[in-house]
């Protein structure tokens, strides 16, 4: 199961991503995350209440992050993330996870 919920001001939203973070919710991880996007300067994503992600997620984020115009921050970064990109040998991804964790709004 995958849920997200907006919090937050329009102009810095807080997307909360609950449940899985995996390929069978990637495509409406990926529209949620997109949708809010477009229509904010600054997004955080907290992931605290997530219980598990894969390569796809991973993936997902690294995409996201590579856009210059697109200003991203992240909250309550899980372990299950952090091993998977151990795993895979993203320490680039995993030290521009950690610059970017931070307060939410």
């Amino acid at each position: 199961m995958f849920s997200c919920t907006i919090k937050g001001a329009p102009e810095h939203p807080v997307a909360k991503l609950s449940g899985s973070l995996t390929l069978e919710h990637s495509r409406k991880i990926h529209t949620e995350l997109l949708a809010l996007l477009s229509q904010a300067e600054v997004m955080t994503i907290d992931l605290g209440e997530s219980d598990k992600s894969d390569l796809s997620f991973i993936q997902m984020l690294l995409a996201l992050l590579k856009d210059p115009d697109k200003k991203i921050r992240f909250a309550n970064l899980p372990a299950h993330l952090l091993d998977n990109a151990a795993r895979l040998g993203a320490d680039a991804f995993m030290a521009e996870l950690s610059n970017r964790t931070g307060k939410s709004a």
